[in-house]
This record gives C-alpha cells, sequence and structure tokens, in this order.
C-alpha cells in the first residue's frame, strides 16, 4: 500500500513511519521540518502557513492517509488557543476538503485524543461517552471529530477516528515520563500536581502502531470511532513506585494536592471494540518504564 503520514517527523508518526515501512510499505512522510530525520521513505515537506495539499494529492495516489499532526501539548493551548485551534481543527478540514477533491477513495485515519472526554461521568469510557472536554486542545479536538464525521456522512469521505489515551515510550519528550526524568536528574526531592491517586490508561507507543494496523484492516471507514488504550487504569502513585525502586528510594516524590488546569482526574478506556478486532497490549507497564529512565538517563549524559 502507498501510506501518507502527515507529522512523521514527530513521536507518533515517527513510529508509524518505522511500522509501515518494516511491513514493506511504501511510505510518504509529511512534515514542517526541512530534513527528514529517517530517510527510509519518501518526504515532503510544507509550510505551516500554506499547506501544498493540492499539488500534493495531483502527485501520487494514496490508498491510506494517517493525520498524527498538529499541537499535543494541553498547557500551551490554554496559552495560545488561537495556534492550537489552527493546528488541531483548521489543518483538519484543509486535508479532508483536498482528499474529498482528488483522492476520494483515499482512506483517513484521524489522531485525536482522549481528551475530549474531560473528566467522565463513570470508568470504564466507551465510545459512545458525552464529551466534555476542559482544555482548549480537547475542545479543539472534539471539533475535528465533528469535521470528520461531516466528511463522512456528506461527502462520503473514508475515514475513521482514533482517540488515543495516555501514549508513551522511548522518544517522548513531553508528559509525565519526561517530567519526572527531567526534575530528578536536577533534584533528589521534586513535587508533582496533584495527589497521586489520578489514574490514567498508559499504551505503549509499539501497540499504538500496530492497532493502527488492525484498524484499517478491519475498519469499514465509515467514520468509526475507536478508543486507543491498554484497558488497564494505573495511578500516578504506580508509576512513582517505579521510580522509586529503580532510584532505591534515594530520591523523593512528593505531591502538592493541587490539581494541574486542563488535566482529567481520571480516564479507563473501554477498548472492547479493538478487542474484537484482535487487539491485545504486549508491552509491560513497568519494563517500558524502566527503559524509558535508561533512555532518558542516556540522551542527558550527552548533554
Amino acid at each position: 500500500m502507498n501510506i501518507l503520514i502527515i507529522g512523521c517527523q514527530g513521536f507518533i508518526g515517527s513510529y508509524l513511519c518505522n511500522y509501515f515501512v518494516s511491513n514493506s510499505h511504501t511510505v510518504y512522510g509529511i512534515d514542517v521540518f526541512e530534513t527528514p530525520a529517517n530517510l527510509k521513505y519518501a518526504y515532503l515537506k510544507v509550510s505551516r502557513l500554506s499547506s501544498q495539499w493540492e499539488q500534493i494529492l495531483k502527485a501520487e495516489s494514496f490508498n491510506i492517509c494517517i493525520n498524527a499532526s498538529g499541537s499535543g501539548n494541553v498547557p500551551y493551548s490554554l496559552t495560545h488557543p488561537l495556534i492550537d485551534f489552527e493546528a488541531n481543527t483548521l489543518d483538519v478540514i484543509r486535508i479532508l476538503d483536498a482528499l474529498k477533491e482528488y483522492q476520494p477513495t483515499c482512506k483517513y485515519v484521524h489522531i485525536s485524543s482522549a481528551a475530549v472526554y474531560g473528566n467522565p461521568d463513570k470508568l470504564p469510557i466507551a465510545e459512545t461517552a458525552l464529551l466534555q472536554p476542559i482544555s482548549p486542545y480537547g475542545f479543539h479536538k472534539m471539533m475535528s471529530e465533528t469535521i470528520c464525521q461531516e466528511y463522512s456522512k456528506l461527502f462520503k469521505v473514508p475515514i475513521v477516528v482514533v482517540r488515543p489515551f495516555s501514549i508513551y515510550g522511548i522518544g517522548l519528550r513531553k508528559q509525565l515520563l519526561w517530567d519526572i526524568c527531567n526534575k530528578l536528574s536536577q533534584n533528589d526531592e521534586i513535587t508533582m500536581f496533584g495527589t497521586g491517586n489520578e489514574t490514567r490508561d498508559f499504551i505503549h507507543i509499539s501497540d499504538f502502531v500496530f492497532l493502527i494496523d488492525l484498524i484499517i484492516q478491519h475498519s469499514e471507514f465509515k467514520g468509526e470511532t475507536y478508543n486507543a488504550a491498554s484497558g488497564k487504569e494505573t495511578s500516578i502513585k504506580e508509576i512513582v513506585s517505579i521510580f522509586n525502586n529503580y532510584y532505591s528510594f534515594t530520591k523523593k516524590i512528593s505531591f502538592n494536592q493541587q490539581i494541574k488546569e486542563g488535566d482529567p482526574l481520571n480516564w479507563l478506556a473501554d477498548i472492547s471494540a479493538i478487542k474484537d478486532m484482535g487487539f491485545r497490549t504486549k508491552t509491560r507497564l513497568e519494563n517500558a518504564v524502566l527503559d524509558y529512565i535508561e533512555w532518558f538517563k542516556n540522551i542527558y549524559a550527552k548533554g
């Protein structure tokens, strides 16, 4: 298959490129950087202000388009909501409109976010749960999903929407593990937001890209929405305990009891739909967190 991956230089996009290249697909990557970090696929640079979707979609035929682009920073969305809207909502309708005009049979995989759920009324969270985002990022992802449904229902563009929960893995330079590693590299005692009882549903990046492949193989592309998660609820205290064991309790991690703006309290996904496709997580959380710590220490040592 010819697969177009938008946002190929990002954390998710780079793993998707490597996965599909290694599975003998022809991969085309699109991003805003001058040169790609990976030369194993065809790379196309676009301008943030004027993305050339017409020229790109006229030049080559694609079977699949995966949109892994956009801004994934909740705190930044709180201070720069307009920029976040442009990255996570406006760009989506530009891409879909170009696909409608020039490649209407190309299957589009839209990577949204579990942030659309906000603080859910009950757990586990099914794809049919009420959407009640609590950050500009979550609102803009919700808007992008509405646009996807518009182009699916009205213009028959083949679309699926994927809502990742807490993706993690080596190479991710933001969010919980990155923050803890950064702080512990500079101090033996650190303080984190919250109580530690907050929970997340973690999915390793290698499991996530495998899931995307399953969805491509099994979805009808009629506007379906899928949770992307492990289906396991893990508290932040449990993650901290992995760090404590790694450092043999020579470092101290405490909580300030304050809720961080834009962050949900508890997440646990209903993954019945993807389990029906044959999805099972292969990565053990504790082992993957330890691998992440070692990776961080290595890059930190190199400066």
